[in-house]
């Protein structure tokens, strides 16, 4: 399901951006040039949804004097064509001729540039192989003698940088001119720079505080803050002082909110929908009650995965679960819950995954790690699933009631309350209870291997 408005929205993210919108309204008025904050979330967290709703929300109230005019800008997908500067002042004049505004001054000073950059290229091409690419290409047509009389290309080094500084001023001039005269401010919003090439994240970064470094401008830059720190240590060395780089650029960074346990129960139900069951095309053949939402919503708050992660874990469990309409609902609920469980691991902790699989979780670091992880004594029935599941490690001769000895628990304890004897597990199991972890881990990872 594509998220599009705050009417859909799954995390209540609503108030955030009522907030960001008052924090920007103040805040811009305090620095020199353009506010930048950095929108810091971890990747795959929703930062391109929550983009996505609150223009859609600002442009639903653009008649309201203090509602900014909106960019938005994929900095992944220009970073194909190379130039940030391009991609950002394409956006700009895009988003100002929907207004029905003029974008001329803009137009001019950036085409400048364009003929600048293009009449280099096309005399090193001509040198090197004796073609006058400008005169073949689509330069040749409609204004080309103007503008060849009026820019004629600089023939030494220095003459060759002025030129294309007065051509940058130029710009930055125009861009001032617009975002001064324009109320309300101007606010970009740059998606996905996390995705880009080391080079191509840097370079605009530099181009944000060099070209639009204008009072009233506002970038709100998504990404990843680990992804491009790697990219300023990748462009300029590891030794880099990357806080102190970034402190150039950004004024202030911010976190999308946490995800609630509400949060996730509504991602769980809304997923179980999408992704389980569908009629005509998919059933189920884990039964989707309450009690089976509540376990998946439990896991994946517990483990903190991302929205993107817990679509991931969604599809995954779509193909185990996927099954004939005679058989819908049918699976033993050890084996459903069991699979939920390494579903979820493989995505957001695949080392729990693994040793679950091979039957290598050593019992008192099982413990450790699910009382780390579930509060209060709901460690304690995750405990028993791992150990009548057959994804803890065991000696040939030992059995579960020794290992429930050995970690400091009682049958009793374990169960807190849920179910009285080991033989109920096993029955939520069904037959040949000691390999289905194994088995699981072997279905998971023939789903996507394409076996």
């Amino acid at each position: 399901m594509e998220i599009i408005t705050f009417d859909n929205d799954l995390l209540g993210l609503r108030p955030f951006a009522d907030r960001l919108q008052r924090f920007i309204e103040v805040e811009h008025q305090f620095v020199d040039g353009s506010l930048v904050i950095a929108l810091s979330s971890k990747f795959g967290s929703g930062k391109t949804t929550f983009f996505q709703m609150w223009k859609a929300d600002l442009d639903s109230r653009a008649k309201d004097p203090i509602t900014p005019l909106v960019i938005s800008l994929n900095a992944w997908e220009s970073d194909y064509y190379g130039d940030p500067l391009f991609a950002i002042i394409s956006g700009l004049i895009d988003r100002v001729r929907e207004d029905g505004d003029s974008a001329d001054s803009i137009v001019d000073a950036a085409k400048d540039i364009g003929w600048f950059a293009t009449a280099i290229g096309g005399q090193i091409v001509k040198k090197v192989t004796g073609i006058d690419a400008v005169s073949a290409g689509a330069l040749a047509e409609g204004k080309k003698a103007k503008r060849v009389a009026t820019a004629q290309l600089p023939k030494d080094t220095f003459s060759v940088y002025e030129s294309r500084k007065n051509a940058m001023d130029n710009l930055k001039k125009a861009v001032q001119k617009f975002v001064t005269s324009s109320e309300p401010k101007v606010l970009f919003l740059v998606d996905e720079l996390d995705r880009c090439r080391p080079d191509y994240a840097i370079a605009y970064l530099e181009t944000i505080k060099h070209i639009f470094d204008v009072q009233g401008a506002v970038f709100i830059l998504a990404a990843d803050r680990q992804h491009l720190e790697n990219s300023a240590r990748t462009a300029f060395g590891p030794d880099l002082d990357f806080e102190e780089y970034y402190r150039k650029f950004v004024h202030r960074e911010i976190s999308l909110p946490l995800i609630s346990k509400a949060g996730y129960a509504k991602l769980a139900t809304t997923y179980v929908d999408d992704y389980l069951q569908r009629d005509g095309l998919r059933n189920c053949f884990m039964s989707l009650d309450s009690y089976s939402v509540e376990y998946i919503s439990e896991l994946v708050g517990a483990l903190k995965l991302t929205p993107r992660q817990i679509q991931e874990m969604f599809r995954i469990l779509g193909h185990v679960f996927e099954t004939s309409e005679d058989k819908r609902g049918r699976l033993k609920w050890c084996l459903a819950v069991g699979s939920v469980a390494m579903a979820a691991f493989k995505v957001g902790n695949p080392r729990v995954f693994d040793l679950l699989g091979n039957q290598e979780f050593e019992p008192l670091e099982a413990l450790d790690f699910l009382t780390n992880l579930l509060e209060g004594s709901r460690s304690h029935w995750w405990f028993m699933l791992f150990l009548t599941g057959g994804g803890l490690k065991m000696g040939k001769e030992e059995k579960e009631t020794d290992v429930l000895t050995q970690v400091g628990l009682s049958e009793e304890e374990t169960e807190a309350g849920h179910l009285s004897h080991l033989g109920q597990w096993y029955e939520g199991w069904g037959h040949s209870s000691n390999r289905r972890f194994t088995q699981i881990h072997e279905k998971i990872e023939q789903i996507l291997q394409w076996n």
